[in-house]
């Protein structure tokens, strides 16, 4: 299950660092290849984790995040992300270290800090990092 999350992730990451859009084709995917995979592994979704990602939507498309993004959120939490105080904490600071570089890149490829980024690539690296 993790390699799977880890190539699905370099797609994502690589698609929406390309075309700064995360299609619903693409997590279509994600979820049918996960769903099986949870099944046959025998995994629990996380579905209160779900419920988190669904109250905190309106928050993240209010502060710009793409729907794209907050999809993939949903899709990788329902599946990896387990509700627990620790695994919250370790995904913020992920996220965090990982969007600042992204930031940094960002700034100097494009001399602006007022460019969009690329935020598949920070979720997904903050989901792995939680789920290894």
């Amino acid at each position: 299950m993790f390699l799977a999350l880890v190539v699905f992730s370099t797609y994502i990451s690589i698609k929406d660092w390309q075309t700064q859009k995360i299609s619903n084709k693409s997590l279509l995917f994600g979820l049918l290849s996960f769903l099986p995979l949870s099944i046959l592994q025998g995994e629990n979704l996380q579905l209160l984790t779900l419920l988190i990602c669904s109250c905190i939507a309106p928050l993240l498309i209010f502060a710009k995040v793409g729907a794209g993004d907050v999809k993939l959120l949903a899709l990788l939490a329902v599946f990896f992300l387990p509700s627990t105080l620790i695994i919250l904490l370790n995904f913020l600071s992920a996220i965090s270290v990982i969007s600042t570089v992204l930031l940094v890149i960002q700034g100097a490829r494009y001399r602006s800090l007022g460019a969009s980024i690329a935020f598949g690539p920070a979720i997904c690296g903050a989901v792995i990092w939680c789920a290894r």
